[in-house]
């Protein structure tokens, strides 16, 4: 027999501490979803080439992405918080320093 999950409760979180670690949690999703974005784009830009026989292609696409997350990305972390904090049920007084 498969166990029930438990709902997602979006409601406003009760205690600053589940408030912050919320909104952490908010942070590295934004962060992680910019980061795939960007290998994406970078995989369709074929940036490595035609010929992807050599195995590099890959290698060349990670490291292009690392550059722009250290260069700050995309600006998307931001946006992607600021869509998403109202439905979290997390305030303003919650925002996370943004790295980028």
């Amino acid at each position: 027999m498969s166990t029930p999950i438990s709902p997602v409760t979006l409601g406003v979180a009760t205690t600053p501490s589940a408030s912050n670690e919320r909104a952490v949690k908010l942070h590295k999703a934004a962060s992680e979803f910019e980061s795939l974005l960007v290998k994406q784009m970078l995989k369709q830009s074929n940036i490595s080439g035609e010929d992807k026989a050599n195995g590099y292609a890959d290698m060349a696409v990670d490291a292009m992405a690392s550059a722009v997350e250290k260069g700050g990305g995309l600006g998307l972390v931001r946006s992607i918080e600021a869509a998403i904090r109202p439905r979290a049920g997390l305030s303003d007084a919650t925002k996370q320093p943004s790295k980028r």
